[in-house]
């Protein structure tokens, strides 16, 4: 294991540079962030500032070319995020790009592709995979405490109102609740589940205006509400329910299957486990409360940073790539589709060869 200290720029100084990168890559013996960039100079200036780093620009390909960046992490609005990383990637700078990977097919299979021919790595920015709950779930699946997996039942409701407008515009962020929160969701379960190979959804905006600030938004374009049912390729079925503009806050998921099943909920210490597997004692079969409790969230933040730090720097594989960003993507379009179609969407979507490696790296 080296000691040495990985040279980063980060592209994008907003609320979630801040609060999730920056200030833990302070904190990592293995980082130095050496340059930053905005296109607001003041917060690019403010922010180099705040943390002591050297350069700051306006332009991304300005810490691109900085001679001591090798790798850049991207926190700009999720239409902003592919033309950065595919200048990055082409330039030989590994990559770690916040949710969602873009918010077009085209744009993710350019994004990775653009990997793959640098022979750079790149990684996502889902950091509840650097926690407790999540990896302990998937040891449970991975251990056939469930069986054969044979449904899935998912809700996540809360009411939002985002402090940043882009939050609710599609042509910033792509989509709504779904893009926002969901694409946890989408990864996380075809994480533990495997593909889905078709959905049907319906999805509704309830809350047509928001207070943002001073500012009364009335143009919402995006969805706060999503139901959709799922078929996954082993067989299992499964429901997906969001919501952003209710008044109350609650959420659980169930897994379940031929000799088990897996339960969270919100306001529960730790996973609800249930077996009838006959190969356990029977002390432990019926339901039990295992007690994993989960880390506050800026130490999930810090692992997946330090995953792509100590992959570079030791050059091992990384367990959460960009590949799969795409992937939790394409489940989102496809629900997107069914929803607006009022069809059933099967996956993979189709792919639009012609531009998928033609993504535009302007600045």
């Amino acid at each position: 294991m080296t000691d040495r200290r990985l040279g980063i720029g980060v592209v994008g100084c907003g609320g979630i540079a801040h609060f999730a990168h920056i200030n833990n890559l302070a904190r990592n013996p293995r980082a130095r962030v050496v340059a930053v960039a905005d296109i607001d100079l003041d917060k690019a200036k403010t922010t180099a500032e705040k943390w002591g780093i050297g350069a700051y620009y306006q332009n991304y390909h300005d810490v691109i070319n900085h001679p001591e960046v090798e790798a850049v992490f991207v926190t700009t609005w999720p239409t902003a995020h592919a033309a950065p990383v595919i200048a990055a990637a082409e330039a030989g700078k590994h990559v770690l790009c916040e949710k969602p990977i873009a918010t077009t097919i085209e744009e993710a299979d350019a994004m990775v592709a653009a990997a793959d021919r640098a022979g750079v790595k790149f990684a996502m920015g889902y950091q509840p995979q650097f926690g407790r709950v999540w990896p302990a779930v998937k040891h449970l699946i991975d251990e056939g405490v469930c069986g054969r997996i044979m449904g899935t039942s998912i809700i996540g409701v809360s009411p939002s109102s985002h402090r940043v407008p882009w939050f609710l515009k599609r042509e910033l962020a792509g989509g709504g609740i779904l893009m926002d929160w969901g694409i946890y969701t989408s990864y996380f379960i075809q994480w533990l589940l495997g593909p889905v190979a078709s959905v049907s959804a319906q999805k509704e905006i309830f809350r047509k205006e928001v207070q943002v600030g001073d500012t009364l938004l009335t143009d919402i374009d995006v969805e706060d509400t999503v139901a959709a049912i799922l078929r996954f390729e082993n067989g299992a079925v499964g429901t997906w329910y969001s919501g952003w503009a209710v008044a109350g806050s609650h959420s659980s998921t169930s897994i379940d299957g031929s000799q088990g099943s897996i339960l969270m909920r919100s306001g529960v210490e730790g996973i609800g486990v249930y077996t009838n597997n006959v190969n356990q004692p029977d002390y432990l079969k019926g339901w039990r409360q295992l007690p994993v409790s989960e880390m506050p969230l800026q130490d999930q933040h810090y692992g997946k940073l330090a995953h792509l730090i100590d992959a570079v720097l030791d050059d091992t594989p990384l367990v959460q790539t960009g590949a799969a960003g795409r992937d939790a993507l394409e489940l989102v379009l496809a629900i997107y589709r069914a929803a607006e179609t009022g069809h059933t969407v099967t996956l993979p979507l189709p792919r639009d060869h012609s531009t998928a490696d033609s993504v535009s790296v302007a600045s």
